[in-house]
């Protein structure tokens, strides 16, 4: 089965609640778009994550405050490499 993975990320608009997540993290939410499309990793899994969370009834402030918490570098993203986690 041909999975539609690529597609969904060249064709994904920045969803008001991902953009509120991001505003809070001081992180344009058009680079975190860029950091997806071109290096997904990471940066995939965490909207993946952000979605869930929105679903699950989970506040922006709430999801921004737990990324914050994580041990993800999310700074990588405002100059522009890969979303990674610190070791």
């Amino acid at each position: 089965m041909k999975t539609s993975l690529p597609v969904a990320i060249q064709n994904h608009r920045e969803k008001p609640f991902e953009q509120k997540v991001f505003k809070l993290l001081s992180i344009n939410p058009t680079l975190f778009n860029t950091c997806v499309k071109e290096h997904r990793g990471y940066a995939l899994l965490l909207r993946i994550w952000i979605e869930e969370k929105y679903h699950n009834g989970n506040t922006a402030l709430e999801v921004a405050e737990m990324i914050k918490k994580s041990k993800l570098r999310i700074e990588a993203i405002k100059s522009g490499h890969p979303l990674y986690i610190a070791v």
